[in-house]
């Protein structure tokens, strides 16, 4: 992995706590096949648990069909027409598959596109499936993908989709010009680095030896690889299409998929989406997807308004992009009529603080190490009203890999006057710390900062607080210049790797903005790329993890909560295992009338 942007946090629509709402990712195996194929290793979901408070325990670790939707669309034949509306607060910053790095964009273009593979739907959500592709195989030395295209696939212009239209789209993605995000998920691929660097016309290890076959060769085995595939960057592109609108108006208004809907309008206060007549995927009763005619997203920062239009049954949802409002949860819960669509659900994210290795006095681990005992995380989950639990380590309870057993010496409690014994173990005089704590300026964030400056200032060390800009911040903390810093990480995949990757020593500064070195997780993450035997797999990332935790590069601070709102005139409505509602799979009850039982 090379360049990764730190766009990366800003993807989840999170300038870190405006609103807890980091995005749902679930476990995914690597279950490596569709049509029957299956190839590779699968990963079992460990165990829940070690988090100090317990309170993971009372969250549903929800990755399907919410338990009442289910039964309820099992019950009837789904109903083909008719149209929803949404609230979010943001509309997509990106149409550009290729650009799109933020859960606002992608929640739009993957209704617009579709991708070789994606993540099955279905109760657990652990399997990849084909998409545009039907099926695929893996050669044994696992450095040679080759997917097998569905026959018709088309554009919305009726113009073929084929194998070289992914090409043309990774390539574009390898385009140093283009200043895509997603180019360090194809640095793997053979000839990538080359063309990058303008030393070559095309990727060598990308071929279609026809129209309907894609093969890929990769430099070393990555595991992960068709987890990578399922991100919405990696969707065909007509190139005629783009050449004759331009780039700019290809990523504001002017797009074209093959995807289950179409973008009719687009502006600052709303987005409207039709449905796609030509798209290819059916459901068991031999209708054709979707079922919604048209979806409308209306744009509108007043989170009340959003919270007030579920509760009159005008929109459809509150999910993956605006949930339940913090100022409107109290009601959801205690209205049962509301709290009987409310479902919560633990993230896969991590909140943190990052303590820059290299900057006194953080560059001696017994500091670190009393931050971790310095630090009331329990305090700042009520901050939050309830929407987080304590984090214990970098890696989400939900992730394969975490650690379940932490050795006692490492499970950090709120202990301020641990804390203190180790800074005078370390040799340095709390009252004579001055350190700068740099983050995102939201009220929301402001209040964790100072329940932090707060902590640090009972074992004698004064905080000043440094809030900035979004893009400042980022640039700042990136550049590894930040002494001290709040942020977040949100999965990408589902792999423990895409969390861990944050303390190789080749990231810093961009990932490891914390600048933490060490030779044996360098080593033990490189091994864990380069094999595909999920247990060794499991116990490498155990080893990264325990090491880590050891060192204190970060204060692991919470793991957020998002809550999750549907009206019972929804059906097929499903928690995803990545980034976006699949809404080709929603249909509304038939002759359903809001005005009079919106519930």
């Amino acid at each position: 992995m090379s360049i990764w942007k730190y766009w990366k946090h800003w993807k989840k629509g999170l300038p870190i706590v405006a609103s807890v709402s980091a995005l749902t990712l679930v476990l995914v195996g690597y279950i490596s096949g569709a049509a029957g194929i299956k190839k590779g290793h699968e990963i079992t979901p460990n165990k829940k648990g070690n988090v100090k408070d317990g309170s993971i325990k009372k969250i549903t670790n929800f990755s399907g069909p919410l338990d009442n939707l289910s039964n309820r669309s099992a019950q009837s034949k789904p109903v083909e027409g008719g149209s929803i509306v949404l609230d979010e607060t943001r509309g997509p910053k990106h149409l550009d598959p290729a650009l799109a790095y933020d859960t606002q964009s992608w929640e739009v273009i993957q209704q617009l596109n579709d991708e070789l593979v994606t993540y099955k739907k279905g109760t657990n959500n652990t399997e990849i499936k084909g998409m545009d592709a039907k099926s695929w195989t893996i050669s044994k030395d696992q450095k040679t993908y080759t997917f097998h295209l569905r026959n018709g696939l088309t554009f919305w212009n009726g113009q073929p989709v084929t194998a070289q239209n992914y090409i043309d789209e990774m390539e574009r993605i390898a385009t140093k010009k283009l200043g895509s995000d997603a180019q360090w998920l194809i640095t793997n691929i053979v000839g990538e680095q080359a063309f990058y660097n303008g030393k070559a016309k095309t990727i060598s290890g990308l071929s279609a030896p026809n129209k309907n076959t894609l093969v890929i060769k990769l430099t070393h085995p990555t595991p992960t690889e068709l987890e990578r595939l399922a991100e919405p960057f990696f969707s065909p592109i007509d190139p005629g299409f783009l050449k004759k609108v331009g780039h700019k108006a290809f990523d504001s208004s002017k797009v074209m998929g093959d995807g289950p809907f179409m973008l009719q309008s687009i502006n600052s206060k709303q987005v409207v989406l039709v449905k796609n007549p030509h798209y290819w995927q059916k459901d068991q009763y031999g209708n054709q997807l979707p079922y919604l005619n048209k979806i409308t997203i209306n744009i509108d920062k007043n989170t009340g308004v959003d919270a007030a239009n579920y509760e009159q049954g005008k929109t459809a949802w509150l999910g993956k992009q605006q949930q339940i409002p913090s100022s409107a949860l109290p009601k959801f819960e205690n209205t049962p009529k509301l709290k009987q669509s409310v479902q919560k659900v633990v993230q896969n994210a991590v909140y943190y603080v990052g303590l820059n290795n290299k900057m006194a006095p953080f560059n001696k681990k017994a500091v670190r190490q009393a931050m971790e005992y310095a630090i009331n995380k329990q305090a700042i989950v009520q901050i939050l009203n309830g929407q987080a639990v304590t984090a214990n380590q970098p890696l989400p309870p939900n992730v394969p890999g975490y650690e379940t057993n932490l050795p006692k010496s490492i499970q950090y409690n709120y202990e301020p006057t641990k804390a203190k014994q180790l800074l005078k173990q370390a040799g340095v005089t709390a009252s004579k710390l001055h350190v700068t704590l740099y983050s995102q300026n939201s009220p929301h964030q402001m209040k964790i900062d100072k329940s932090i400056q707060s902590d640090l200032k009972a074992i004698g060390i004064d905080v000043t607080l440094k809030a900035m800009p979004w893009s400042k911040f980022l640039s700042v903390v990136r550049k590894g210049k930040a002494q001290m810093f709040f942020l977040n990480w949100v999965q990408d995949y589902p792999d423990a790797s895409d969390f861990l990757m944050l303390f190789k020593s080749t990231q810093a500064p961009d990932n490891n903005s914390s600048m933490y070195k060490n030779t044996n997780v360098d080593k033990w993450l490189k091994q864990a790329r380069d094999t595909s035997n999920s247990q060794q797999r499991i116990q490498l990332f155990h080893k990264v993890t325990n090491q880590i935790m050891q060192d204190a590069p970060w204060v692991p601070v919470y793991y957020p909560v998002r809550y999750y709102a549907v009206q019972k005139w929804i059906h097929g409505w499903y928690a995803p295992a990545y980034l976006r509602d699949a809404m080709q799979y929603v249909w509304i009850s038939k002759g359903r009338n809001t005005a009079k039982n919106p519930f």
